[in-house]
């Protein structure tokens, strides 16, 4: 008999989170009663909640903004991605304590590898957050270059194949670029409703793809202004799934079938094949 366990995600706000339908779509597909929760906690009351989550037996943790920056700190060891991207979504419980790790980049590239026949190879991202450093540390690993554009651009970190750009620069960005990503949190719930400075989509080449971290894409936000001009353009769901699938593989050890993969994205309401049309 296996017995039933607690998964969660954390984070501040949380009630936007889908975590908890796809997680609990794949429990279902492979036959497991675990459960999985979603939990509001701010920075100042993550370290008990960590302590909290291990004390009471959790399989597992995913942590959202504001909390992936705050983790590092509190976590007894740091996989070799999470230690270079700078931020933990996925924590793991295991016999020498607590491990984080990072698998949102490694899941946008995932999602985006099944929606496009060729990785983009000059991008440009939005944001000097968790979501966006594991965002350029992935797409750096693809072989792409990077124009990376953040408020405190000279904060960033001085990564190979990354040009570090003030937003004032981002006009003269966009002409060349293979996919544009927000990774800040402008258009969520919560957030800022601009940027600092427009971000305009049409500059954009034809091909070019528009990827926005946010879900659902906000009203008149980037995915809507993309879709507008012509653009292929996709929310931050294709990347939840993407990430999700491979925290689950960390906390089972083992990989997911193609049912359950297929499961999560259905509780997500991703239509695959309307992505990017």
């Amino acid at each position: 008999m296996i017995l039933g366990r607690c998964f969660g995600v954390l984070g501040h706000p949380i009630g936007h989170s889908k975590s908890p339908e796809m997680h609990g779509a794949a429990f279902e597909a492979l036959g497991l009663p675990h459960r999985y929760l979603a939990f509001d906690v701010e920075p100042d009351g993550l370290a008990s909640a960590l302590a909290g989550a291990a004390t009471l037996g959790f399989g597992g943790l995913n942590l959202t903004v504001p909390l992936k920056t705050h983790a590092l700190g509190l976590l007894d060891a740091l996989s070799p991605e999470a230690e270079a991207i700078g931020a933990v979504n996925t924590v793991c419980f295991t016999e020498s304590g607590t491990l984080g790790r990072n698998t949102d980049g490694a899941g946008f590239i995932e999602a985006l590898g099944s929606l496009l026949n060729t990785l983009p190879r000059r991008a440009v991202v939005l944001g000097g957050g968790g979501a966006s450093r594991a965002v350029v540390h992935a797409l750096l690993e693809t072989g792409a270059h990077v124009h990376w554009v953040s408020r405190s651009a000279s904060a960033l970190p001085a990564w190979p194949g990354v040009t570090a750009l003030e937003y004032e620069d981002l006009p003269a960005a966009l002409g060349a670029a293979d996919i544009l990503v927000n990774g800040t949190t402008v258009g969520m719930q919560g957030g800022p409703a601009s940027f600092p400075v427009p971000v305009d989509v049409a500059q954009l080449p034809a091909g070019a793809v528009v990827t926005d971290l946010v879900y659902p894409a906000p009203e008149a936000g980037l995915v809507v202004q993309a879709r507008a001009h012509g653009l292929r353009a996709m929310d931050g769901l294709p990347m939840l799934w993407g990430q999700g699938v491979l925290a689950l593989e960390h906390w089972l050890g083992a990989s997911l079938d193609l049912a359950t993969r297929t499961a999560m994205r259905g509780a997500l309401g991703l239509d695959w094949k309307a992505l990017l049309s």
